[in-house]
């Protein structure tokens, strides 16, 4: 399943969002839903001639979801899940990757949406077919003053490469001994640092601090 902390891909963008029918097989299949875009996919339902999920590729082509035939509006009236990789413009793409209906090869899930979502997210790791998330690292202090008032600072970042958090770690340690500060203790190495420092009373941790993810 996907990480429930992972960013979610955007909402699509077209007219329909306010359509009656389009909301309640949205709603209807929210779960599903939410974890594709949590992989992250931008993902949609199709409300019009047919009831289905897609959900689109970095290479132009996009996921069908549905089942034996269309989806059903009742997520209790499915037989199972039937998910191809199609794309508008190429005929030759269209592939099966995913069937939990009553003949397909992972029939035992049936309705399950937990190994539904797990082998979609396999296939497009494996394939390079979803956006990438990027965790941001930032450079930050905590400690207390001399008149015991706690101490926060944000001190360089968010960065999107933890090498160059590191990079920027380094440069606030060389920054905090020019200016008086003593360090009284290092560990971490290079991996992950974190160091205690003293001045005139004041005590603070540097360390790099996870600041998220973003969708790139």
């Amino acid at each position: 399943m996907s990480n429930e902390l992972a960013p979610l891909a955007p909402m699509p963008v077209h007219n329909n969002t306010d359509d009656p029918l389009w909301l309640a097989l949205w709603n209807a299949y929210e779960p599903v839903i939410t974890a594709l875009r949590r992989i992250p996919l931008v993902t949609n339902v199709e409300s019009g001639n047919m009831f289905a999920i897609t959900a689109e590729l970095t290479d132009g082509s996009h996921l069908w979801i549905s089942s034996t035939e269309d989806l059903p509006m009742d997520p209790g009236a499915l037989e199972g899940f039937h998910v191809k990789r199609l794309h508008d413009d190429n005929p030759n793409i269209d592939e099966v990757l995913y069937d939990s209906t009553e003949n397909g090869e992972q029939a035992e899930h049936g309705n399950n949406t937990v190994p539904l979502i797990q082998a979609i997210t396999a296939f497009v790791t494996e394939r390079r077919l979803a956006p990438r998330v990027i965790d941001l690292v930032s450079v930050r202090l905590q400690g207390v003053t001399a008149q015991r008032l706690p101490l926060s600072k944000l001190l360089n970042g968010p960065c999107t490469d933890n090498d160059a958090a590191i990079t920027e770690y380094g440069n606030v340690v060389r920054a905090m001994a020019q200016k008086g500060w003593t360090c009284v203790l290092a560990q971490g190495g290079t991996d992950w640092p974190l160091s205690v420092w003293e001045l005139n009373d004041e005590v603070g941790i540097l360390y790099l601090a996870s600041a998220g993810q973003v969708i790139v």
